[in-house]
């Protein structure tokens, strides 16, 4: 079984948060279908009353009565229908606004979590840099005479470098 190292952990909340928000896409899509369905259907319904109701004025034009009662009936169901409309439309602005706050919350603690990995992974390797560091001074200094050796060399190769920037600033000074 696989140790949960903190590199596992930084993917791992990357993952948790684009889940979080592709949840959030499907969510929205959906909610698009039914209003986009329920405005449909609700056209569909007006259409066919309309045809109903030109239908009834063209078998009888003279029930001038008869048109009129059919005329409200109609008027007062495309009202219902559109207060219906207006509730569902409030019901899924109600519903969006939820999901908007819980995919902001799952998307920071992801983040939060991300962070958290990214620190404890930069944590390990600094860690293990160090003590590579600390191995390799060690065994340069413990072996005979480098001590006597790294100054001469060192000195002699601050010498050089200071030769050449030397020979540089001259060179760029007379052109």
């Amino acid at each position: 079984m696989a140790k949960n190292t903190a590199v596992d952990k930084y993917f791992e909340a990357l993952t948790e948060s684009y889940d979080a928000i592709i949840e959030a896409i499907k969510a929205g899509n959906e909610r698009g279908y039914r209003v986009s369905s329920t405005l449909l259907g609700e056209a569909q319904r007006g259409q066919r009353e309309a045809v109903d109701l030109g239908r009834k004025f063209a078998d009888d034009p003279t029930d001038i009565g008869g048109f009129y009662r059919a005329m409200m009936e109609s008027t007062t169901k495309a009202q219902g229908r559109a207060l219906e409309l207006a509730r569902q439309m409030f019901d899924e602005l109600s519903e969006s606004r939820s999901e908007a706050r819980e995919t902001i919350e799952k998307v920071v603690k992801a983040q939060r979590a991300a962070g958290e990995a990214a620190v404890e992974a930069a944590r390990d390797v600094a860690g293990v840099t160090a003590e590579r560091v600390r191995t390799g001074v060690t065994r340069i200094t413990s072996r005979p005479g480098a001590q006597a050796e790294q100054p001469a060399s060192t000195a002699a190769a601050t010498a050089a470098k200071a030769k050449k920037a030397a020979a540089a600033a001259n060179g760029a000074a007379t052109e």
